[in-house]
């Protein structure tokens, strides 16, 4: 069963057992109010004529009945000794058949006689002789069963229209309700069909659910397209990184097979060459497992240290083999951050490499604290990064000037690698350039109070 059709029928059946009991309600209730107000009139009657009757004692019993008499109805007294009425006033003569009872008591009720339904109301009385009696009023009520008769068949056929409206009402309701549904399975299938990253159309900015629902479905194709995007992308350019050193490997070696024993010359070359594209492809090979590793940066391996002691420690070793001085400003004296410290340093190494290879002049490492963060800011006098381009530097295997990056040794990973691991600390990266002047790449972490 379809959904649309499960929300039809739950609709429709919850709206009708609602509506069966409001409308069996109200029949009930007019019924029994309808009925309890004449018989509440004839009690007040029969309160009168007990009232006239204690007033005039000079008033036969008879005539004290007949000016009473109702429009259509008799009035009675019935005997304590005999069950036949001794005394009856009535406006049909079929009413004096209407059988008898006496009573002692205060009795009020609905008699059926002769397929006509009467309001009887019975209440003890004392009559000429000082004898009590059961005075009671009848009324016959066939006209006020007939209106509830005419309510109950109103009652009933506005039902039944109700509900076939209810029916229908919910089913374009379910469709409408349905629709974004019906548009995301219809797109997902299209998606499937033709692998493409198709988006639902949303018609308004409303606040429902179900806009909501197709803006979110949105948002996660783009997502999905930009992943998959950069995959691509990042697929080409690794397998154009590799491809290119397996392509002089080869070449190599086909050389040598021809004339690697007649020129030694060509030997020392081929093994040289062979040997710097080995590598390459090591170092390459190494930085694409790096990146594509899961978190292992646990919080039970991260330590409290001193930044800056790590950073002057770092700096100390990487200096000898730079060909540019780095200078270091701490600003801080001592500033504690939880890091794992491993990773923290390959950060550095990362940003201090990269300042190294594209620097004019020495590099400058300061240290600052600022709002609760230890900011780490690695600055080079290079040629900086065009300002078109700094919003893909941390992408994988982006590299501004490919030519200049082979020379170096760069392959677009570093970055990417170092902004991995800066926010698996909660930190992130701040980049800095002008183009002609120099870049300023900023490591923001949580300072942690000691």
């Amino acid at each position: 069963m379809s959904l649309q059709t499960r929300i039809q029928l739950f609709t429709t059946v919850v709206l009708i057992v609602l509506l069966l009991a409001a409308n069996t309600s109200i029949y009930f209730i007019f019924r029994n109010t309808s009925i309890s107000s004449e018989l509440n009139r004839l009690s007040n009657k029969s309160t009168h004529i007990l009232i006239e009757m204690n007033e005039r004692p000079d008033v036969s019993m008879e005539a004290m009945l007949q000016a009473y008499l109702l429009s259509d109805g008799l009035i009675r007294t019935v005997d304590k000794n005999e069950s036949n009425p001794s005394i009856q006033v009535f406006t049909d003569n079929a009413y004096r058949k209407i059988p008898s009872s006496y009573h002692d008591k205060y009795f009020e009720g609905v008699l059926n006689y002769d397929d006509s339904l009467f309001a009887i109301v019975s209440v003890p009385a004392v009559n000429e002789n000082g004898e009590i009696i059961s005075l009671q009023l009848i009324e016959n009520i066939d006209l006020l069963y007939e209106k509830i008769q005419d309510l109950k068949w109103v009652l009933l056929i506005t039902t039944i229209v109700v509900i076939i409206i209810l029916y229908a009402t919910s089913g374009f309701v379910g469709r409408l309700i349905l629709l974004p549904i019906q548009r995301l399975t219809t797109t997902m299938n299209t998606i499937e069909k033709r692998g493409s990253f198709e988006k639902i159309h949303v018609a308004s900015e409303s606040k429902d659910e179900m806009t909501k629902m197709a803006m979110t479905f949105n948002r996660m194709m783009t997502k999905l397209e930009n992943s998959y995007l950069k995959q691509e992308q990042f697929v080409s350019d690794a397998s154009h990184e590799l491809k290119t050193p397996l392509t002089v490997i080869d070449s190599y070696i086909k050389m040598l097979k021809r004339w690697g024993k007649e020129r030694p010359d060509m030997l020392e070359e081929a093994i040289h060459a062979i040997e710097s594209e080995s590598r390459r492809m090591k170092y390459l090979t190494e930085q694409l497992l790096q990146l594509a590793k899961e978190e292992e940066t646990l919080e039970y391996e991260k330590e409290v240290i001193d930044v800056a002691a790590i950073v002057e420690r770092t700096i100390k070793r990487l200096e000898a083999t730079f060909t540019h001085a780095i200078h270091f400003i701490n600003h801080t004296g001592y500033s504690y951050v939880k890091v794992h410290e491993e990773s923290f340093v390959q950060v550095l190494v990362i940003l201090l490499d990269n300042a190294n290879k594209y620097s004019d002049d020495d590099i400058t490492v300061e240290i600052i604290e600022s709002n609760g963060h230890v900011r780490i800011a690695v600055k080079d006098k290079g040629v900086g990064i065009p300002e078109s381009a700094q919003a893909y530097v941390f992408d994988r295997m982006f590299r501004i000037d490919k030519t200049r990056s082979r020379k170096t040794g760069g392959t677009g990973l570093g970055l990417s690698i170092a902004k991995k691991i800066v926010e698996q600390h909660d930190g992130r990266i701040i980049l800095e350039s002008v183009e002609g002047m120099g870049s300023n790449f900023i490591v923001v972490l949580p300072k942690l109070e000691v």
